[in-house]
């Protein structure tokens, strides 16, 4: 409880905490809709063994490679990543939170930061994700992967934080907004603030 005080950082434990609260909300909304696609929240450590985040070999960190995750989507609701709706990464890294979500029936990747970078390089590790997972799982590549479409944070139209502290909160607040659809323009600082006290 006192990572949820003002002025404290979020770690992975409340974040991922939060998530499972996300996912089994995404269940009963979908056991409610029968024709609502269940969506997936990954841990961040998925993105770190992607990217062989703090790998012990300096030549081997930050490299992207598949066989780090490819048994992860055994986890996913349906055991079939295209068949989801959206998948959510929050992805930590140097002190930083932030996140990505794909829209899988969309065929679009969205990065959101609360400090505004573009996130590029985690979007096309992720676009590499869905191709490797199509030909691991469907042993065939991705169809049509030139309609995807991957879209870096708009620092313009994403909420943006006005401390050093609250980034946690706001990759929380994207997923929550994002995983049922909600517009992002109702978050600010002052929301975030709200939320830590719920």
């Amino acid at each position: 409880m006192q990572r949820l005080l003002p002025g404290r950082w979020l770690n992975d434990e409340v974040i991922h905490f939060y998530l499972i609260v996300l996912s089994k909300r995404d269940e009963a909304m979908c056991a409610k809709n029968g024709t609502k696609k269940r969506s997936h929240f990954f841990k961040s450590y998925f993105m770190s063994k992607l990217l062989n985040e703090g790998h012990s070999n300096p030549s081997m960190a930050g490299k992207y490679e598949y066989r780090n995750v490819k048994r992860w989507s055994k986890k996913v609701p349906g055991k079939d990543i295209f068949n989801l709706d959206k998948i959510c990464f929050p992805i930590h890294t140097l002190g930083h939170w932030f996140c990505a979500v794909a829209y899988m029936q969309e065929r679009q990747i969205h990065f959101y930061d609360s400090l505004g970078s573009d996130g590029m390089d985690y979007l096309e590790a992720i676009m590499q994700y869905v191709k490797d997972e199509h030909k691991d799982k469907k042993k065939a590549p991705l169809p049509n992967d030139d309609e995807w479409e991957l879209v870096p944070c708009d620092p313009r139209t994403t909420p943006r934080q006005l401390n050093g502290f609250d980034c946690g909160v706001f990759t929380c607040m994207f997923i929550d907004f994002l995983s049922k659809d909600c517009p992002l323009d109702s978050l600010g600082q002052e929301r975030i603030t709200q939320c830590r006290e719920r």
